[in-house]
């Protein structure tokens, strides 16, 4: 089992280990191709084919979400009429490769970081959040990202403020922490939901698809489980330029200010994240939208309502 030179912890994932697991364990698919792959902070994806991929841990915090997630989207997922990444095979662990994996279908098109969705594509976005955040029973397990309270990010959020305040963006910007307070009050100061929904759980824009700047699907379910919609929605924010939340509160059906308020403060606390993030992609992106925060909030200190 190859191991990452840079993480001694992280396993290394190459082109000949997914072949292996996938001859070995789906041997009705070892003949696709194993094509280009893409890597995130815990796992990397790799084309199988054209139509499918693999989704392969490179730590082991997936493992157990992978098996629990690919049980979930089994039935839920079948009503759902937006394109979904979802898994269609779980693969067990073996003695060269100690994590659970999933072939899931590919989704064709480009990351919400290489190619932004236009505001418009915010409608088809809100509508398949809707279709996705279903009310959740009693005993659904958490989504390990969006159940955490606002509350329980406060550590984090100071934290990621404190390194933003002394840091610059791509055109040598700065941000006003005082245009950023407000917001992030607001929303911890909301009403919690009234009951947990599904959720996808880390919306990353990476795991949201452009097609030419229309919205084409939603990959990457590891963190699928039970928690507050606002986390989803707040981070669907970033996909779309300037206004194009308003979309996605319309594809939505609209939602109670409580719930506007958090998706608003899981937005900026998102964004301040990116923005001190070393991956160029999500850096640039936090700027762009912290920009466009400071923006609005300058143009309703001078338009009072």
């Amino acid at each position: 089992m190859g191991r990452d030179g840079g993480d001694p912890g992280r396993v290394d994932v190459t082109d000949a280990l997914v072949g292996s697991l996938v001859q070995a364990q789906f041997s009705h698919l070892g003949a696709l191709e194993v094509g280009r792959r893409y890597v995130f902070d815990d796992h990397v994806t790799v084309r199988l084919g054209d139509r499918l991929c693999a989704n392969v841990p490179t730590v082991a915090g997936p493992d157990a979400l992978i098996e629990r997630s690919s049980h979930l989207l089994l039935s839920l997922a079948t009503s759902w009429t937006f394109p979904a990444g979802v898994p269609i095979l779980t693969g067990e662990p073996t003695a060269d490769y100690p994590y659970h994996w999933e072939i899931a279908r590919w989704l064709p098109g480009s990351n919400a970081t290489i190619v932004e969705l236009a505001a418009d594509a915010g409608i088809r976005l809100g509508r398949a959040l809707r279709e996705v955040h279903r009310p959740a029973p009693d005993d659904a397990p958490a989504s390990p990202r969006a159940l955490t309270s606002l509350a329980d990010l406060i550590p984090q959020w100071e934290a990621v403020l404190a390194a933003l305040v002394d840091s610059q963006g791509p055109q040598g910007e700065t941000v006003d922490a005082t245009r950023l307070a407000p917001i992030w009050k607001k929303g911890l100061e909301a009403d919690p939901p009234r009951k947990a929904t599904w959720v996808h759980g880390n919306l990353d824009p990476r795991y949201v698809i452009s097609d030419h700047g229309r919205f084409g699907g939603i990959c990457t379910w590891f963190t699928f489980g039970a928690g507050d919609p606002a986390a989803d929605l707040g981070a669907a924010c970033l996909t779309l330029p300037g206004h194009g939340e308003e979309t996605i509160v319309e594809g939505y059906g609209g939602m109670d200010e409580a719930t506007k308020d958090r998706a608003c403060a899981f937005r900026v606390f998102t964004c301040a994240t990116y923005a001190t993030s070393r991956n160029p992609f999500l850096w640039r992106l936090g700027w762009d939208r912290l920009r466009e925060i400071e923006q609005a909030e300058r143009a309703d200190l001078g338009h009072p309502r």
